[in-house]
């Protein structure tokens, strides 16, 4: 192996060298004054020969230190270049996918088995979205369908992908009943942090629900298995609920009521840049036509 210099200290080096001061050197990675003195002097110190000679109240490199420090830089640039080309490449084999775990579990996962053959050899991961904000930066692409909280934020990186139909659903044999606009219920299970939900599906549906207890679940899986366990009604959007409808599992004695336009992707920057985003958002649109 070819004989080299203490490769932890040539950033310190360059970094000294390029900005003219230990200070700044510090400042730039993170480091404190002192650690920089002692990784210079070490260089120093196995090498031989000075690196850098007082002027003044300040420092200046030797012309060794000015030569150590231009292959140090030119190494590290390289380097650089080469780590993130590499990351680049593990990068384009993954999608980054925000989702709320119920929506991921019912309808999207089992439509990924006629995704993946567009695009042999890439990854779909999942982020998970609800209680915390995830950072664009980490996503691809975020799916948003749940219009009953509110509208989306940032127009100019939505795409929309189809409608969304919301209705009561619960088990046969469950105490749920419908007298003209009301409904009369003992138990009702609305997610955690958005009882405004029921009220923007009342003004959307013009029924009114009555209920002797409301439970808020932190996941909407959770309320979805318990309507279909018969232990009351939950609210839910209609793709989370097809195959349980299918299945018999689950009524929606209202039906549903439809937001047009509402199950949208929310594209940030990151995910603008790559061709594999467009391939997934087309074949999503696709899925959602079929589903239509």
């Amino acid at each position: 192996m070819p004989e080299l210099p203490p490769l932890s200290a040539l950033p310190a080096l360059e970094a000294t060298v390029r900005l003219g001061s230990m200070k700044a050197a510090a400042q730039e990675l993170g480091r404190t004054h002192g650690a920089i003195s002692k990784q210079i002097a070490h260089l120093a110190d196995v090498l031989g020969t000075p690196l850098f000679e007082k002027e003044g109240v300040g420092i200046r490199a030797t012309p060794a230190g000015i030569k150590l420090a231009l292959a140090a830089g030119n190494a590290l640039t390289s380097l650089s270049q080469t780590w993130l080309e590499l990351k680049a490449e593990a990068n384009d084999r993954a999608l980054e996918i925000g989702a709320s775990a119920t929506f991921a579990m019912k309808w999207l996962i089992p439509r990924l088995p006629r995704f993946y053959p567009l695009l042999p050899g890439i990854e779909v991961n999942f982020r998970m979205t609800g209680h915390g904000r995830i950072s664009d930066t980490e996503m691809d692409v975020l799916l948003s369908w749940d219009r009953l909280r509110g509208r989306l934020d940032s127009p100019n990186m939505v795409r929309v992908l189809g409608d969304v139909a919301f209705g009561l659903v619960h088990a046969a044999g469950s105490r749920c009943f419908v007298d003209g606009d009301r409904v009369l219920t003992d138990q009702l299970f609305l997610q955690e942090g958005a009882p405004h939900t029921l009220a923007a599906w009342e003004n959307l549906s013009g029924y009114r629900v009555e209920a002797r207890h409301i439970t808020y679940n932190p996941h909407l899986l959770l309320s979805l298995e318990a309507a279909a366990t018969g232990l009351g009604v939950a609210l839910m959007e209609k793709r989370l609920v097809e195959a349980d409808l299918k299945a018999g599992r689950l009524s929606a004695p209202c039906g549903f009521h439809v937001i047009s336009d509402g199950f949208c992707a929310v594209v940030p920057p990151r995910g603008r840049r790559r061709p594999a985003v467009q391939v997934f958002l087309d074949w999503l649109e696709g899925e959602v036509r079929a589903g239509d």
